[in-house]
């Protein structure tokens, strides 16, 4: 599976006591190798539930754009949709803002230079998808 360069690859993180430098490392039991962050499985995994998601947000706004979003800007749904995703747990917050700007682009929706809010919330100045 070719996972996309812009999906994001969480790093482990730890905590571990003592006064020496240390390596946060784990083993992997099917390589027989000490790695960091997650496995080439579990990140395929996790690409794949946010791939699914994001085909999920394509039809939804799809189908409620002439309907239930209609009062809204492209903009203010993805705003909506992005605060809902942040409060699921489902992922990072990275991942989720991945999911909104890969949504973004299946759609074919542009997020317009002024669109702060959504920049800010997506950690970004200037993204054009």
């Amino acid at each position: 599976m070719e996972i996309p360069n812009d999906f994001p690859r969480a790093p482990t993180i730890s905590s571990l006591s003592g006064a020496w430098p240390k390596v946060a490392v784990r083993l992997d039991l099917i390589s027989g190798t000490y790695v960091s962050g997650p496995t080439d499985d579990e990140l395929s995994e996790r690409y794949e539930f946010c791939q699914d998601l994001a085909e999920q947000l394509v039809a939804k706004c799809k189908k409620n754009r002439s309907t239930k979003y209609a009062a809204l800007s492209e903009v203010q749904i993805f705003e909506r949709l992005l605060t809902q995703l942040l409060g699921t747990g489902w992922g990072t917050d990275a991942e989720m803002t991945w999911v909104i700007r890969r949504t973004a682009t299946q759609l074919g929706w542009k997020i317009p230079e002024d669109a702060t809010v959504l920049r800010t919330m997506l950690g970004e100045t200037a993204w054009h998808p």
